[in-house]
C-alpha cells in the first residue's frame, strides 16, 4: 500500500501512531465480542433466528447514532470525545463480561456500545485531516482502511478458537481491555485542540445551513458520496453468498466468497498506491475505477464457473480501492466545522445502502429464481449509476479547478 518511506513517515507521526493502534487492536476486540455475543446466544436460547437477530443488531445502530451523534465531534475537542467515548465502552463491555449477566440487558449494553462508536468514529476521522499534512493525508487514511480490513479477518479468524477455548465471558473482557487501551493511548498521543464549531454556530451567510445541506448541494461531495453508495450494489455477490456457492456445486466455498471482497480490496489499495504516487492523479481514477467495480458483475450473466466467479469477484474486489481516494477526498473537501456532522450522516448512508442492497438481492433472486441474473442485473444498474457520478465528480472538480481534470 504504501512505501517504506511512507509508512515509516506515518508510524513516526506520535498523534496518527495512536489512533492507528487503538483503531486496530479495537477492531479485533470487536471482533471476538461479537462472536461471543452470538455463542452466549446460541448456548442459552437454543435459537438460530435469536442469534442472527444478535448478529444483525452490530449493523443497526450506526444507522441511528451516525447522523444524531456526529455533532459530538464537533461541538467538543476530539481528543476528548475519542477518550470519553473509549472509556464509556470499555466500562459497559466490563459489564457484559460478568458471568451470568442477563441476555437482554447484555444486548442492550451491546446497542449502547455501538451508538457510542459513532461520536469517536467521527472525531477520530475529522482529527486524520488536521494531525497529517497534506502529502500524508491519502496515505494514512489508505493504511487505516486497510488495517481495519486485516484486523477484522484476523479478529475474525480468531474469534473462533478464543471463544471457544477460553470461553465467551473472556473474550468480552478482552474486548473491555482494548477499549481502556484505546482511551489510554489516544490520551497520550493525540494533542488537545479545541472544538471546530464548539456552540454549533458555524454559518457561512454565503454557503449551507447544515451539514446534510452541504452533502447534497455541494456537488464534488454529492458526486463522491453517490460513488461510495454503489457499494450497496457491488456487494449484493456478498449477500448472496450461499446461493452462489450452491449454485455452483460449490457450498464449500461460501466463506471463500465472502472473503474475496475484503482481501482483494485491501490487494487493490496496495497496487493503486504503489503505482499512483500523485493524489491528484488517484482523483481522476476514482470514477474509472468505481466503473471497473461493477463491470465483472454483469459478466455473471454468463453463469461463470467457480474458477471464473472467483475471478470476477477478485477484479471487482481489487477496482473498489477507488473508496480510498474517495473517502479521503470527500474528508479534504468538507469544511472543518462540519467533519464530524458529515461523516455520521455519509457513514449512515453507506452502511444502508449495503444492508439495503443486499436484503433487496435476496428478495429479487428469490422472486425471478436466479442468482446470477441478479447479481448481473445489480452490475449492469451500477454500471449506469457509476458512469452517471463519474461524469458529475469531473465536472464538478473541472468546475472548481479547471487544471485538476487536465491529463
Amino acid at each position: 500500500m504504501t512505501s517504506g518511506g511512507t509508512l515509516r513517515a506515518l508510524v513516526g507521526n506520535r498523534e496518527f501512531r495512536g489512533m492507528w493502534i487503538g483503531s486496530t487492536v479495537s477492531t479485533v476486540g470487536d471482533q471476538l465480542a461479537a462472536v461471543a455475543l452470538s455463542l452466549l446466544v446460541f448456548e442459552r436460547t437454543q435459537s438460530a433466528a435469536w442469534t442472527a437477530l444478535t448478529w444483525s443488531l452490530t449493523l443497526f445502530p450506526p444507522l441511528i447514532s451516525g447522523p444524531l451523534l456526529g455533532w459530538v465531534a464537533d461541538r467538543f475537542p476530539r481528543r476528548t470525545v475519542m477518550v470519553c467515548c473509549a472509556w464509556l465502552q470499555a466500562a459497559l463491555m466490563a459489564l457484559m463480561a460478568v458471568p451470568g449477566m442477563p441476555l437482554w440487558i447484555m444486548i442492550v449494553l451491546l446497542v449502547v456500545v455501538l451508538m457510542i462508536s459513532s461520536p469517536f468514529l467521527a472525531a477520530q476521522e475529522a482529527s486524520l485531516p488536521t494531525v497529517l499534512s497534506d502529502e500524508r493525508y491519502d496515505d494514512g487514511v489508505a493504511l487505516f482502511g486497510t488495517s481495519v480490513d486485516v484486523a477484522q479477518m484476523a479478529g475474525l479468524a480468531a474469534a473462533g478458537f478464543l471463544v471457544t477455548g477460553a470461553g465467551p465471558n473472556v473474550a468480552l473482557g478482552i474486548n473491555a481491555v482494548t477499549f481502556v487501551w484505546v482511551a489510554i493511548v489516544v490520551q497520550l498521543s493525540v494533542k488537545h485542540r479545541p472544538a471546530a464549531d464548539p456552540r454549533g454556530a458555524h454559518r457561512d451567510p454565503e454557503g449551507p445551513r447544515g451539514a446534510f445541506t452541504l452533502l447534497v448541494t455541494e456537488p464534488r461531495l454529492r458526486s463522491l458520496m453517490g460513488m461510495r453508495l454503489l457499494a450497496g450494489l457491488a456487494m449484493v455477490p456478498e449477500g448472496l453468498a450461499v446461493p452462489l456457492a450452491a449454485k455452483l456445486d460449490a457450498i464449500w466455498a461460501v466463506g471463500l466468497i465472502l472473503a474475496i471482497e475484503p482481501a482483494a480490496n485491501v490487494l487493490g489499495v496496495a497496487v493503486l498506491f504503489r503505482l499512483v504516487r500523485d493524489p491528484a492523479k488517484r482523483e481522476r481514477l476514482i470514477g474509472p475505477l468505481a466503473i471497473l467495480s461493477l463491470a465483472p458483475l454483469v459478466m455473471f450473466a454468463l453463469n461463470p464457473n467457480l474458477t471464473w466467479t472467483i475471478v470476477l469477484l477478485v477484479i471487482a474486489g481489487m477496482a473498489g480501492a477507488y473508496h480510498t481516494p474517495a473517502r479521503s477526498a470527500w474528508m479534504r473537501i468538507l469544511p472543518d466545522a462540519y467533519r464530524g456532522r458529515a461523516y455520521g450522516i455519509g457513514r449512515a448512508a453507506l452502511r444502508s445502502s449495503q444492508g439495503g442492497g443486499m436484503a433487496l438481492a435476496g428478495v429479487v433472486a428469490h422472486s425471478i429464481g436466479s442468482v446470477t441474473a441478479t447479481i448481473a442485473g445489480a452490475g449492469g444498474i451500477g454500471l449506469l449509476l457509476a458512469t452517471q457520478a463519474t461524469v458529475a465528480w469531473r465536472r464538478a472538480r473541472s468546475r472548481h479547478d479547471p487544471e485538476a481534470v487536465a491529463i
